[in-house]
């Protein structure tokens, strides 16, 4: 039996969900939910909208990788797969880090492609 949420329960869940919910078209996020937001550190959708996605990680990861370098290699393998899940290290932008696990699902639709993301705070022990 197949589920299907109203365009309103779809908006509630991503307005409202605990979870970081972000859509990157064409290297540049085009939507957010407000606690993709409050994560960046950014007041509004507008100002995160003006960022590229470069600007908010460190120039290297935990593990001594250039962001740049992962980066490119796994929106690679995402095209080929499809979807992915990996931890990655962000930046507010008041330049403190925070860790994230990452879900990212590539989405066409007629011809257009966008990446869905997903974030899940992980808290450093």
């Amino acid at each position: 039996m197949e589920t299907r949420l109203s365009n309103t329960e779809l908006k509630e869940t991503f307005s409202h969900g605990n979870e970081a919910i972000l859509c990157i078209e064409n290297d540049h996020f085009i939507e957010a939910n407000q606690t993709a937001l409050d994560l960046i550190g950014v007041s509004s959708l507008k100002i995160f909208q003006s960022l590229h996605p470069a600007m908010i990680s460190p120039e290297f990861q935990a593990d001594g990788n250039s962001s740049k370098s992962k980066a490119d290699e796994i929106f690679s393998t995402l095209k080929e797969s499809g979807s992915m899940r990996f931890k990655w290290q962000h930046i507010k932008l008041d330049g403190s880090p925070f860790d994230v696990e990452v879900t990212l699902r590539l989405r066409d639709e007629d011809g257009h492609f966008y990446t869905d993301v997903h974030w899940r705070p992980l808290h450093r022990s």
